[in-house]
């Protein structure tokens, strides 16, 4: 666990915050050692106070010195906090409220833009999609930052009853809301099928690694990396992702585009190291494009480039 904590230090350190924030979150969700959960919250409300989620921070630096009451840093971080909304209550207020005001937006923008998928309409779901990407940039900012956001009666808009319906918005209590797991997840799996309708290979492996970091056990996002990896000409990330997959896909997966991306990815593999396997992954998956469709001349070329050649009469 102190190589964790290491690792993400270090991502502190090189100021990439968003992939700390994300190691931090991690360490929570695998260890159950006070210590290490204590310093943890401790990093990521330090984090969130230095970007002003000063109710952010307050809720990790809260968790860090309860499980770690002795520790003077937390403890000073703490009472600094404290002393700062004591001392300017009125600002700390509006400042709440305009944070309140931005989450509901980004709640607002989320269910519309999925609602306009299901209304086959995804030019205009796009943009609105797209644009959280860009305030949250990661699904571990997202969970902290879209937590206890307060929703009264009037704010419950169609687009807040549509997350609600489908349980990817959650009471935790009075008039206070939390995004769902579930529902960041399916956030980013419509967002990746945007991307690709798009062509915009590396925004879509960046939502598919999301989904799979929210729900590991789940493959699906891992047989869209692969397709996206060679859409972005990365084949050894392909390669990797592709070598632990079973070769059973999910419905939900385009089977041709993804045994046309294996078929690449270890083709290119195969041009640098001769190896028999990956010739082997190639053939494979060649046929199994042609089963799916008996017109992919690519494919048929690049299969026939794996045969040999029969002489004419012996066609």
């Amino acid at each position: 666990m102190s190589n964790l904590i290491t690792e993400a230090q270090a991502l502190e350190t090189e100021g990439r915050l968003a992939e700390a924030i994300q190691a931090y979150d991690d360490i929570l969700n695998t260890t159950n050692e006070p210590l290490t959960h204590a310093l943890a919250n401790f990093r990521l409300g330090t984090i969130y106070r230095g970007w002003r989620e000063l109710f952010t921070a307050q809720r990790f630096l809260a968790q860090a010195h309860q499980l770690d009451p002795s520790d003077t840093d937390i403890r000073d971080a703490v009472a600094e906090l404290n002393l700062y909304f004591s001392e300017n209550r009125e600002s700390v207020a509006d400042e709440m409220s305009r944070k309140n005001s931005d989450q509901i937006v980004s709640l607002f923008r989320i269910a519309t833009g999925i609602k306009l998928l299901t209304m086959d309409k995804p030019v205009q779901a796009y943009p609105l999609l797209q644009s959280r990407t860009k305030i949250f940039p990661n699904a571990a900012m997202a969970k902290h930052l879209l937590t206890d956001i307060q929703i009264t009666e009037d704010e419950r808009n169609s687009a807040i009853n549509f997350l609600l319906e489908r349980e990817w918005l959650t009471n935790t209590g009075a008039s206070l809301y939390t995004i769902t797991e579930k529902g960041l997840y399916n956030f980013y799996i419509e967002l990746a099928q945007l991307h690709i309708a798009n062509t915009a290979w590396t925004e879509a492996v960046m939502c598919y690694e999301q989904a799979s970091w929210l729900y590991p056990e789940q493959k699906i996002p891992c047989y869209w990396l692969v397709i996206c990896h060679v859409g972005a000409d990365a084949w050894d990330k392909a390669v990797a992702i592709a070598a632990d997959l079973p070769a059973d896909v999910p419905e939900s997966v385009d089977a041709v585009a993804y045994h046309t991306a294996v078929a690449q990815s270890y083709h290119h593999l195969y041009e640098t190291t001769e190896d028999d396997d990956a010739k082997q992954r190639v053939i494979a998956a060649c046929e199994a494009v042609l089963r799916l469709d008996k017109k992919a001349k690519a494919i048929s070329k690049l299969l026939a480039s794996y045969q040999p050649k029969k002489a004419w009469w012996r066609r």
